[in-house]
């Protein structure tokens, strides 16, 4: 969860922390809690140097109320931890941000410290941890109290809350809500709001027209319905979905997702047990689009169910493969993998033969899920093939859900393993503003979907002839 991931900033390299504490002692500087200032113009100050890159790249997190363990909204709170602060920012840890520099094309949104940065808040406890004059301290930075993106249009949740048993398996559970919509409408924001971060592991949105969710509904006892792959109806698109680590953010202008007129939202929410019985209602707030749209996005996953890894393994490599159907604008990326995941790159091989990177994240946390959005949009022609490379620690490292460890194979469970490369994709060349353009995307992915199906289904027959 959140927490788990906010709670690494405090462990703690004992090497890195005593060099940084011997700067300290060694040179008669004196803490931070000690009121001490620090002689030396190039001494950064907390007021002047630390306090911006904090508001600006910390505080989203680490403030009250919010998944930090810890507030770093005050000299006070930061110079208790300014030994932590350091190492942290310097071993990359904080703030989390997992892709690999230089890896691909550039992404939009990076919260990662630049070196600068990293060296201002080194400095600084080496220097004793001034606080500076009270005239150098910035306005403090002002947040949305509830959602970060602000009123949205419309407020999508289940009728009443749903309690999660103490303990069990995970729970793949699908809350229908009709969203009674008079016409077609277009989306160009989706935020998510668990409703108890607790035991919410992560949450998608599904669209269907078809009333088959509301017959399922029905059907199972209790709130919504228990569904482990997808929601077990057709559905029309989707609405995104939610991880720990995804940030809202508004898709570029011209750009939105679909939502049919009198269309019912599935919200399928993976829980976890805590030990307790918990109760969690989970919300998305959806914001309409102002301006035309000419492209709408689309999710595909670049997967495989061939997973194998065996015990006592600390790199068992896996290999999944998408061969792109239509011409397509690939807009961002999302890796996902479970407890076991270590490593994954995504990679393109294009119809040339030339090969280009896409996005790779070296060390996989699974409470730090990010979706990352590229720069620019990255076209990719008809018949390029997308292929994704992970790896996977099977040893009986902490994070192991087996002690001893064993055989893991594909599935839904934490306990399981996944491996998807997920990409928010746009047709090139779409227009929706134009007559006769058709908003065929979707379509086109899934009857690429249901093929595969078919040929993995009956290849197993035609090979018995």
């Amino acid at each position: 969860m959140p927490t788990s991931t906010a709670r690494s900033a405090g462990r703690l390299f004992a090497p890195r922390r005593l060099l940084l504490l011997g700067v300290i002692l060694g040179s008669g500087l004196k803490p931070a809690s000690a009121g001490g200032p620090t002689s030396g113009l190039a001494t950064p100050t907390f007021n002047r140097d630390v306090a911006p890159i904090l508001q600006a790249r910390c505080l989203v997190c680490h403030r009250r109320g919010q998944v930090g363990p810890f507030p770093l909204e005050t000299f006070e709170q930061a110079g208790k931890r300014g030994l932590d602060i350091a190492e942290a920012v310097e071993e990359r840890r904080m703030p989390p941000w997992k892709p690999v520099a230089g890896f691909g094309p550039k992404l939009a949104h990076d919260r990662s410290l630049t070196t600068g940065e990293v060296n201002v808040i080194r400095k600084w406890v080496e220097g004793g941890m001034p606080r500076g004059g009270d005239r150098d301290l910035p306005m403090p930075r002002t947040f949305e109290d509830g959602w970060s993106l602000g009123t949205p249009d419309l407020i999508l949740e289940p009728l009443e809350d749903y309690v999660l048993a103490a303990s069990g398996p995970d729970v793949y559970r699908c809350f229908v809500i009709p969203t009674d919509l008079p016409a077609d409408v277009y989306i160009s924001a989706v935020e998510y709001r668990p409703g108890n971060p607790r035991v919410v592991h992560h949450v998608m949105a599904l669209v269907e027209t078809g009333r088959q969710a509301r017959a399922k509904d029905l059907a199972d006892p209790g709130p919504g319905y228990t569904s482990f792959s997808g929601a077990g109806v057709d559905i029309v698109g989707d609405l995104g979905g939610w991880a720990a680590g995804n940030d809202a953010a508004r898709l570029p202008e011209g750009v939105a997702r679909a939502l049919p007129k009198g269309a019912d939202v599935i919200l399928q929410v993976h829980y976890h047990p805590s030990g307790k019985a918990e109760v969690d209602r989970t919300r998305i707030g959806l914001h309409f689009a102002k301006t035309p749209i000419r492209q709408t996005l689309q999710w595909v996953g670049v997967t495989t169910h061939d997973i194998q890894i065996p015990p006592d393994r600390n790199r068992v490599e896996v290999r999944a493969r998408w061969t792109v159907p239509v011409d397509v604008e690939v807009l961002s990326a999302a890796p996902h993998m479970h407890q076991l995941g270590r490593e994954m790159r995504i990679t393109v091989t294009h119809p040339s033969g030339r090969t280009s990177n896409l996005i790779r994240v070296s060390d996989w946390d699974p409470a730090w899920q990010g979706t990352y959005s590229f720069d620019r949009p990255i076209r990719l022609v008809r018949g390029s093939i997308v292929e994704v490379v992970a790896h996977y620690d099977n040893s009986a490292h902490p994070r192991n859900p087996n002690q001893p460890p064993k055989l893991v194979k594909y599935g839904v469970e934490s306990f399981d393993e996944m491996c998807v490369g997920y990409l928010g994709i746009v047709k090139t060349g779409q227009d929706l503003t134009q007559p006769n353009q058709k908003d065929d995307l979707f379509a086109i992915l899934l009857d690429q979907h249901r093929r595969m199906r078919y040929r993995e289904q009956f290849a197993p027959v035609r090979r018995r002839r």
